[in-house]
């Protein structure tokens, strides 16, 4: 059974040492920083890379603000320790993040909102469309000449 976990923002702010359990992901968050595996090998997955990574004690891996990035242990049975320090956020980074991603959500619901009323006027305008027949068209009847 895989457990999924994300650091809060709480705990993200300081310097942090994690013991992973076999089944146990972690998400390290968007604001970057650094990876260190201190004990056993962890398996790094990110959306700007195509395939996973596999991090051994002793590696130190940076990631960028904005990377998406899960870890979990490479080997069952194994201990596994990291520690994550995060890049420190500036006062108006961390005063505007929470407002900033509201608004990108409510944008997004909006965008949604506005895909489905064009679909549906599509629809409804081919519907009526399939309705006019050859000889109801003003074009048919003659009054466009």
């Amino acid at each position: 059974m895989n457990t999924h976990s994300e650091l809060s923002a709480g705990r993200a702010r300081a310097d942090t040492t994690l013991a992973l359990a076999t089944g146990q992901a972690i998400h390290l968050g968007r604001l970057g920083g650094e990876l260190t595996v201190l004990e056993g090998r962890v398996w790094l997955t990110r959306d700007s890379d195509l395939g996973d990574h596999r991090v051994e004690a002793g590696e130190r891996l940076r990631l960028a603000v904005g990377e998406n990035a899960v870890i979990e242990p490479w080997d069952a049975g194994h201990a596994v320790s990291v520690q994550w320090k995060p890049r420190r956020q500036g006062f108006f980074g961390a005063v505007l993040a929470e407002p900033l991603r509201a608004l990108a959500w409510a944008l997004g619901a909006l965008a949604g909102g506005f895909s489905a009323l064009a679909r549906s006027a599509a629809a409804s305008a081919s519907r009526a469309q399939g309705c006019i027949s050859g000889g109801d068209s003003m074009a048919s009847s003659g009054a466009l000449k």
